[in-house]
């Protein structure tokens, strides 16, 4: 039986059953071989630029036994599929700007996609205004601890163009929402990561880091805003 990490399982959970996924960076391939073998996909491509992982992915395919179901491709992105050959990806454990590159290079194959899922290690904004400018509408969305770290997960189907704030867009419209009990982490984290490079700024008086401290000053005076909100939604 296969025990996926929590990061993992959130991932799986977004899946709509019966679909055919594209999983890419897909490492190990754990988690094309878990969407099979409980039935959640009728077939699966896992797909990863490095050799040492496609290798490995190959060894996990034909120690699951799953090797008529779940393809393993070595590829840059989405660029190693055919339109239309998949209702799903999967892109997770990479920056949101490379997510986002991902998609730049493959319209033809985004364009007959019904739904992707994403798991951006940093840069969820990049991704969600990505998706805000090309009519893809946020449909799901977790914040998952593990490994004394904050995972964030973003879900999206085909629709009307939706308009977000910038709140929204760094945040998450649908984990602002529901208020997720990890969002305070997640603000706390950016606060401090952004006051830190506001120290660094600081030292220099160029003109760009003038810019700079004026943006970061401006995300800081956001999330803390945002963050009174929901503390004070709790009372």
């Amino acid at each position: 039986m296969l025990n996926l990490s929590q990061r993992l399982l959130a991932l799986a959970r977004l899946v709509p059953q019966g679909s055919r996924v594209a999983d890419i960076g897909t490492d190990h391939a754990f988690l094309p071989c878990y969407l099979v073998k409980e039935g959640i996909a009728s077939f699966v491509i896992g797909v990863d630029v490095h050799e040492g992982p496609y290798q490995a992915a190959c060894r996990t395919v034909r120690a699951y036994n799953v090797a008529e179901q779940v393809e393993i491709r070595r590829g840059d992105g989405l660029t190693a599929l055919m339109p239309g050959e998949v209702d799903v990806v999967i892109i997770a454990g990479m920056g949101g700007s490379t997510g986002r590159d991902i998609l730049e290079n493959s319209p033809q194959v985004v364009e007959k996609l019904k739904k992707m899922i994403f798991q951006p290690m940093n840069g969820a904004d990049v991704v969600r205004r990505w998706l805000s400018e090309h009519n893809w509408v946020i449909t799901g969305e977790d914040i998952i601890y593990e490994d004394k770290r904050l995972f964030v997960v973003i879900a999206a189907e085909k629709g009307e163009r939706t308009a977000l704030t910038e709140e929204e867009i760094h945040y998450g419209p649908l984990l602002i929402k529901m208020r997720h009990p990890l969002l305070q982490e997640v603000l706390q984290k950016d606060i401090e990561a952004m006051q830190e490079i506001l120290k660094q700024l600081a030292k220099s008086q160029n003109q760009e880091s003038r810019v700079k401290v004026n943006e970061f000053t401006r995300k800081i005076h956001m999330a803390k805003g945002l963050q009174e909100w929901l503390f004070a939604a709790k009372q």
